[in-house]
């Protein structure tokens, strides 16, 4: 990968209840991915495939979500494309999901840490055969003036735009997208775990010094550390991401 590589996402970062290896052990069986790492629980579809899914975020008491009460929000979710609607439902719940809304082919579940996630059936010209994270959505206020900051950081385009919904990707329709959607809840305020974030990314870029740059200018905020050895940011609508480079 070249120092002119952009920005990817590396890491979907859940927080949840001890030990995280209960919820990262969900989401391998549900999913059909290997555990990569188990001291810091880390599944994937394989050893070189991003993003890979992380385990075990703090900090303090884990306060689950519960969609769809903004007092207890979500922050984002992921959407997973499916081959049968049907039968990932019915393995979802086997495993311990609960079922939030149906409609029809486009369903949400919890996690049983009460993280929601949707499920919707793989496109037409899909060849993909297994389970696939889709997008990662983020809930935001301004979904245009959001998906402007990410544009720039991790080099995508908007592939659909509305006042209160926003896509944007780089071109392929296989490829994990960014989605914006208007909600008014409370946001994050890392480290305080009463407003917690639920979930993270964490950004992976071949000049770190250079992204950093680039993400402030954006309008980006620096953070404490999160724990580990990436500088931790919080975006112009304070969803906390970590941007870590080579050797980091």
């Amino acid at each position: 990968m070249s120092d002119n590589a952009p920005t990817f996402i590396c890491n979907i970062v859940f927080a949840c209840p001890e030990p995280p290896e209960e919820l990262g052990t969900f989401y391998a069986h549900l999913l059909g991915w290997q555990v990569l790492r188990r001291d810091w629980f880390v599944i994937a579809p394989d050893a070189e495939t991003f993003p890979r899914l992380a385990f075990g975020d703090g900090p303090g008491e884990y306060r689950r979500p519960r969609w769809p009460d903004p007092e207890h929000p979500q922050q984002m979710h992921v959407d997973i494309a499916v081959p049968e609607v049907d039968a990932f439902g019915d393995l979802a719940l086997s495993l311990g999901a609960t079922l939030l809304q149906d409609k029809g082919s486009y369903r949400t579940y919890a996690d049983p840490a009460g993280h929601p996630f949707c499920v919707h059936g793989q496109s037409s010209s899909s060849i993909a055969v297994a389970p696939q994270i889709s997008h990662i959505v983020v809930d935001c206020f301004s979904p245009r003036a959001l998906a402007g900051f990410y544009e720039q950081l991790l080099g995508m385009r908007r592939e659909s735009d509305t006042a209160e919904w926003v896509v944007i990707g780089r071109g392929g329709e296989s490829e994990l997208k960014l989605a914006f959607q208007h909600a008014i809840f409370p946001a994050a305020r890392w480290p305080d775990p009463a407003f917690p974030q639920q979930l993270h990314i964490d950004l992976h870029a071949e000049d770190g010094d250079a992204a950093q740059g680039l993400a402030l200018r954006l309008g980006a905020i620096p953070l404490r550390p999160m724990g580990g050895g990436c500088p931790a940011f919080a975006d112009p609508a304070a969803h906390p991401f970590c941007l870590c480079s080579p050797g980091r």
